[in-house]
């Protein structure tokens, strides 16, 4: 493809260049529900999530319910999946850490989704 050609109603360079989204307005609105927050950047969430919980912990992220922009469905059919969710997390910006007590007032309240739980562990990251 050529960065004029067209991908989902935009050009692809359009859709290559999108901002990252900003988590401001979610952090102000749930701070007092949030026990950590990990912001996904370069190391994808293997090298950004283990920062926030303890070493006695594994975060067990469910890769089917990580919901997949278009753009990285038509990539990954060029990149491998590991090196997808390592440099381009799979569109994952930020991951929030809450108590499952709080899990519904977010979700009902923003337009975020469960991808995983915290298991007892050695502080990694586990995809199943």
């Amino acid at each position: 493809m050529k960065f004029d050609d067209n991908f989902e109603n935009s050009k692809l360079i359009d859709t290559l260049l999108t901002p990252t989204r900003i988590y401001v307005k979610e952090f102000k609105k749930f701070k007092n529900e949030i026990n950590a927050l990990a912001h996904i950047t370069g190391g994808g969430i293997e090298g950004n999530l283990p920062r926030v919980f303890s070493e006695n912990l594994t975060a067990e992220i469910e890769k089917h319910k990580i919901k997949k922009l278009p753009i990285f469905e038509f990539m990954s059919q060029y990149v491998e999946e590991d090196e997808m969710f390592k440099t381009f997390n799979m569109g994952v910006g930020m991951i929030l850490l809450v108590s499952k007590e709080n899990v519904d007032k977010i979700l009902l309240n923003s337009d975020g989704y469960v991808i995983g739980k915290m298991i007892h562990g050695n502080g990694t990251v586990k995809f199943i």
